[in-house]
């Protein structure tokens, strides 16, 4: 997580939570984040409900061109991807995992840009499950917000469970767990410093 904005908001989510596995959705305060307001946003889940927008930052609406108050969270990504995004947001929602995704964006017009979204999650609310995510643009194309992002391509995804941080200098991952390869799918893991990076996308003959 080297990226400046996604760094200072995994450290304010890090400070909230304390010795805790994650802290609480009120907790959050909107003017903490500052200038990464615009690029923020917060999923809810309630009961076996598929996670869904409970607030979206302004940037990240400009970007996929539409309002994404109550829209599923999947529905931004490639179909043969929507599977594993579910099981990924619900495990960062239940175990508290923290989950690193970088993907590909294509606009409506076929263009291509990268993106990195992380997941940081929340507090369980009785039978409501949350977390608070951010989205950013490796680059910044010209046409960006003007022609909208309409999928999204799953590239890596990096897991770490931020309980086994306070006293570990390598982070804990597992996951074997969320993102099991399908029968057409081989997804190879690789260690990159304290991460355990997931690649995707590689077709089995």
């Amino acid at each position: 997580m080297r990226h400046d904005d996604i760094g200072r908001l995994f450290a304010y989510w890090d400070r909230l939570r304390g010795p805790r596995a994650a802290p609480e959705r009120r907790e959050i305060v909107p003017a903490a984040l500052g200038a990464r307001l615009p690029d923020t946003f917060i999923l809810q889940s309630s009961g076996s409900g598929e996670p869904r927008f409970r607030l979206a930052g302004t940037r990240i609406c400009a970007i996929y061109g539409k309002e994404l108050g109550r829209q599923p969270f999947a529905s931004l990504w490639q179909p043969k991807d929507r599977n594993s995004i579910l099981r990924l947001v619900k495990n960062c929602m239940t175990s508290k995992t923290a989950v690193q995704i970088d993907c590909e964006g294509r606009s409506a017009r076929g263009r291509k840009t990268l993106f990195k979204f992380v997941l940081l999650p929340l507090a369980s609310e009785a039978n409501e499950r949350h977390l608070m995510g951010i989205i950013t643009v490796v680059g910044r194309p010209f046409w960006l917000e003007s022609d909208a992002i309409v999928e999204n391509h799953i590239q890596t995804v990096s897991l770490v469970d931020p309980r086994q941080t306070r006293h570990e200098t390598d982070l804990v991952v597992a996951p074997e767990a969320v993102l099991p390869p399908s029968a057409s799918r081989t997804l190879v893991s690789r260690k990159v410093g304290h991460l355990r990076v997931i690649e995707g996308g590689r077709i089995k003959s």
